[in-house]
């Protein structure tokens, strides 16, 4: 053992797994996981340790595209379960805080505007026992950016004003957490725990808790206190990952963690509360009002912790059986009925209890059935029990992790340390890759015992619906997210009908799994092998792109069939009929394709834009024999739909629209894309098509729709040319269509903004939401390379400040963030920001923008010459960030693809252009697109969204409103709510408000449109 370290066991890796791994013990007891990626670090890349202060290269030789970023993940065995019962959120606040300077970096936003201005992200979260912060950057900037990121916890400033202001940011976070169905249940769920237990706790944290409730000296003298009883290294896991070599890595982390204080104070001892819910309110019904449009049913038990009983994964075990969607299934059973569309079991374990849960998505049939639909789940759960455990099954789970982690694929550093974010705190060193992945041991007597706690005596039902049974009414409130509800006793004569009911006849257990994959072998390599994806079919009816993968060498592969009609995207009603016929084809198709998927072959589909996309993928083998099923149920659809079943689909879609209608963010960027795209339909429109939809009019659409297709289709990995060829000629085949017209093939056009500023406002329709949303959309023109990459450069300059601003400073709102965006060819930037209508109005948040716009100008005026080429050289090694997986490589060629591009070497190019692009050139581009500069193509759209102003908590009174719907639009006809008109908004300019949004787009020119092409 070295003074400084201890080292502990090894880490058991997967075969796949190139990287090494270190685990060490520093001598203040934070124990880190060291991992050293031994791929080759590119020519004249330069380690962490020789880079100048200024971040620029000693060395600018020609790189290869061989980059690949740098990763750290921090983690404290310390949660919202410690939070002080008078300062309840204190955890997830002082995660906040640490973020805010250290006394070694005072600045504020040090660390946030070194991270961000260097090409890496960062973030944090708090959950029950935990908090974990994270971040990766370009590997040349670690040494400085560990730095930074181990003064969180060495000695932050916690400052006293910046408390205040963060304050603000939580209560925002929290603001938009309120109209979010599940947190409004889980709140009220853990409000069932026994009172003096740390799960009956509000773990957000608002201004109510953080402010109003606490004195500022109090509060900032508590944060203080939490962190030094709670942020010790001797409760720290730290894992890194870098391509220095196993001792550079270690060197660093010596250097830079080596200084964090252990206090020695044992964590808080919560085994008291290990029967935390054996509570009268537990076992009881509770129907609960929700914000959306969504029938759900949610049953759990509470059963004895599991949480270091890992090797045996009893509760996984019986979410494989209870929760199986095959032929036989408890899901099965309910979809023949037209009850249900969804099942799920799983489980939520910490060191207190393991909460096993059913929850099952209903359909409008489902909610008349509720207790016929309990009955089923204790019937099969009864049938689980009286079989009991079953080795095979165990077997088959057992096959397919250990398979899954013999061919793990590679996946970004950020991903590898945050996974072991829970492993670290939770198993032994040489479990924490294997520990989450691998099923050990079957264990009988324990699935046995778990399995006995599923009764009806230690089981809470929630049934989440707006409407109630006769009679009832919402006579309660939930006091912190104020959600209605009603809770009734379980009555003992259903306890004892659900502990005798026998199994039914239509029930059985999975049976062995078909899918399971036996060839894992890889294709030879071969000569000359292409870089990029080949057209290898040409016809009237499809292309094929294809490339054999000789990189990543894993027995997978990936199909991507993009099925393109101008009959999809024709009217409003085509697109709603598309979207349900998708959803009709993948309820039905579900049975027959759960057990590939449990075996790793994943099968999607979906509509968007201008087709019906086919996804198959994993393990190569038995790929084709599911494109056959999934091509034979298509065709064959007729056979399995029911005019019930389309009843109740079409209102699971009617539900799906409504919820986006009344979300502000999505009515925002529903509506600009309505403005913009000549064939968008926005939910607005489709959810006013599906009103009047008849089962005769989806009939004779499927006889339609099939009659002329054009199929561009993308095939990559451990597959042959003749396999995949065939697979996808069959696929063809089994479809029976028709070649579609070249002249038919949809074309896109996309309005030009007018010169100047136009304005859209717009009333939520969510009356429950104070969230408002302002969309500052900036266009910039038909897309060229060089406009785009100088937009990514603005983006990347303008991130960290926006978030500093407009968040932190300004305290404008939780989320905010600027991006580009890039629509059939037409680029543009955006800056978005979320905040709350009871604390400032739109227009406010817009001219806050606006200002931070202008501050932009002096931002690119005092930019250096030496500055802009930093950002530029760390845009180019983010840009030849290499591939880490087949999936990443294959969707970014299936972009080029589907967007009818085919510049597959595009990130070279961009990275060529960016070597070009100078200062000056930058901030002319800058001065034609903005309203402080030249203006000379300064096109703004701004999309405003006006949340409703709520009652606070100390306004509202633990009291149900009128026991009607949340609001009366719901089964109506929709229209936009136009604000912009009212007189109290009148502008100088009586036209910077759009009235009419088809009226507007009318008027617009145009850019020439985009043509859909077949591939060169």
């Amino acid at each position: 053992m070295s003074e400084e370290f201890e080292v502990l066991d090894t880490p058991i890796k997967s075969e796949s797994d190139k990287k090494e791994y270190k685990v060490i013990k520093l001598k203040n007891e934070l124990v880190a996981c060291l991992i050293s990626d031994p791929s080759k670090i590119s020519q004249g890349d330069d380690l962490p340790q020789l880079i100048n202060e200024n971040g620029t290269d000693d060395n600018e030789k020609s790189k290869s595209s061989e980059e690949k970023k740098a990763a750290a993940m921090l983690c404290i065995g310390v949660g919202s379960f410690s939070d002080p019962k008078d300062i309840q959120g204190m955890a997830h606040f002082l995660e906040h805080m640490v973020f805010m300077g250290s006394e070694k970096y005072p600045t504020e936003n040090d660390f946030s505007s070194f991270v961000t201005k260097r090409g890496g992200t960062y973030n944090a979260f708090t959950m029950e026992e935990r908090t974990c912060f994270f971040f990766d950057c370009l590997e040349k900037h670690l040494k400085e950016t560990l730095d930074r990121f181990a003064q969180f916890f060495i000695a932050p400033l916690l400052d006293k004003e910046a408390m205040t202001r963060e304050r603000q940011a939580v209560d925002s976070e929290f603001q938009m957490a309120t109209v979010s169905d599940w947190c409004r249940r889980e709140q009220l769920f853990v409000s069932l725990a026994k009172d003096d237990s740390p799960v009956n706790t509000f773990t957000y944290g608002n201004l109510k808790t953080l402010k109003d409730n606490i004195e500022d000296d109090k509060l900032h003298q508590a944060v203080h206190e939490f962190r030094e009883r709670h942020y010790s290294a001797h409760r720290m896991t730290l894992a890194v990952q870098t391509r220095l070599s196993m001792q550079d890595i270690q060197d660093l982390v010596l250097e830079c963690f080596s200084s964090v204080p252990n206090n020695s104070i044992p964590k808080d001892d919560f085994s008291f509360a290990v029967d935390t819910f054996d509570t009268p309110e537990f076992n009881r019904i509770y129907y609960i009002k929700p914000i959306d449009e969504t029938i759900e049913m949610y049953l759990k038990w509470s059963v004895p912790p599991l949480y270091h009983k890992y090797k045996t994964k009893t509760l996984w075990y019986l979410g494989n059986v209870i929760g199986d969607e095959s032929k036989g299934s408890l899901l099965s059973y309910l979809k023949k009925r037209v009850w249900a569309t969804d099942l799920c079991f799983c489980a939520d374990e910490n060191s207190i209890y393991s909460i096993a849960t059913c929850s099952i998505n209903l359909t409008e049939e489902g909610s008349k059935h509720l207790f016929d639909i309990i009955d089923a789940v204790f019937s099969y759960i009864n049938l689980v029990r009286k079989l009991g455990p079953q080795e095979y099954l165990f077997d088959d789970l057992k096959s397919i992790s250990d398979n899954s982690f013999k061919f793990s694929t590679e996946v970004p550093a950020q991903y590898t340390v945050l996974r072991l974010e829970e492993p670290m705190h939770r198993y032994p060193p040489e479990h924490f890759l294997t520990g989450d992945n691998i099923h050990y041991e079957f264990d009988p007597d324990e699935i046995k015992t778990a399995t006995d706690h599923l009764v009806p005596d230690k089981v809470n039902i929630s049934i989440i619906n707006k409407n109630l049974p006769d009679g009832l009414k919402f006579s309660k409130v939930e006091p912190w997210f104020r959600a209605e509800y009603i809770d009734l006793p379980i009555t003992d004569d259903l306890k004892l009908k659900w502990d005798n009911i026998e199994p039914y006849d239509e029930f059985e257990i999975p049976a062995p799994n078909p899918y399971l994959t036996k060839d894992f072998d890889l294709l030879p390599e071969e000569a000359n092998h292409p870089e990029y994806p080949q057209k290898i079919v040409s016809t009237d009816k499809y292309e094929l792109w294809y490339r054999k993968d000789q990189k990543f060498k894993l027995p997978f592969a990936n199909y991507n069939i993009y099925l393109i009609s101008p009959l999809f995207i024709e009217s409003p009603k085509n697109s709603a009929l598309t979207e349900l016929l998708t959803s009709l084809i993948s309820f039905t198709l579900n049975e027959e394709t759960y057990a590939a998927n449990k075996a790793n072959l994943y099968s999607y589909i979906y509509f968007y834009d201008k087709g019906i996309t086919i996804t198959v993928q994993g393990y190569n083998e038995k790929l084709p024999v599911l494109m056959d099923v999934i091509g034979n149920y298509i065709v064959n659809l007729m056979d399995y739909i029911t005019e019930k079943m389309f009843l109740e689909l079409k209102e699971q879609a009617l539900k799906e629209q409504y919820n986006m209608i009344r979300s502000p963010y999505s009515l925002a960027c529903d509506t600009h894309n309505k403005i913009l795209i000549n064939h968008n339909w926005t939910p607005i429109e489709k959810y006013n098509a599906l009103l009047d939809l008849t089962y005769e009019d989806l009939l004779g659409y499927i006889d339609n729709y099939r009659k002329e297709l054009y199929a561009k289709v993308l095939v990559q990995g451990n597959v042959t040319l003749d396999v995949a060829t065939n697979a996808v000629q069959s696929f063809i085949n089994v479809l029976q269509f028709d070649p579609l017209p070249e002249d038919k093939y949809p074309q896109t056009v996309v309005a030009k903004f007018p010169i100047g500023e136009k304005c859209l406002y717009l009333q939520s329709f969510n009356k429950q939401d104070s969230n408002s949303v302002v969309e500052n959309y900036y266009q910039v023109g038909t897309y060229s390379l060089r406009d785009t990459v100088i937009s990514d450069l603005l983006m990347l300059m303008m991130q960290e400040p926006s978030f500093d601003i407009l968040r932190t400073k300004e305290q404008l709102g939780y989320s905010v963030f600027c991006s580009n965006r890039k629509t059939e060819g037409v680029l543009m930037f955006n800056i978005s920001v979320t905040s709350q209508a009871h604390k400032f109005t739109t227009e406010h948040v817009d001219s806050r923008i606006e200002a931070f716009m202008k501050h932009s100008q002096k931002i690119l005026e005092d930019t250096t010459d030496t500055d802009f080429q930093q950002i530029k050289n760390d845009y180019i090694k983010t840009k030849e960030c290499v591939d880490l997986q087949l999936s990443e490589e294959f969707n970014k060629n299936w972009t080029e693809i589907y967007e009818n591009t085919y510049m597959f070497d595009r990130a070279a190019k961009e990275v060529a252009t960016a070597k070009e692009i100078t200062l000056d050139e930058f901030r002319n581009w800058w001065d034609k697109h903005n309203h402080f500069g030249s203006r000379e193509n300064f096109r703004k759209l701004s999309l405003q969204v006006e949340g409703h102003v709520q009652e606070t908590n100390d306004d509202a009174k633990d009291e149900t409103k009128d026991d009607t719907r949340v609001d009366e639009l719901y089964g109506k006809p929709i229209s936009l709510i136009y604000l912009g008109n009212n007189e109290e908004n009148k502008k100088d300019d009586p036209e910077y408000y759009i009235e009419d949004i088809y009226e507007f787009r009318e008027k617009l020119d145009s850019y020439p449109p985009k043509l859909l092409t077949r591939g060169p």
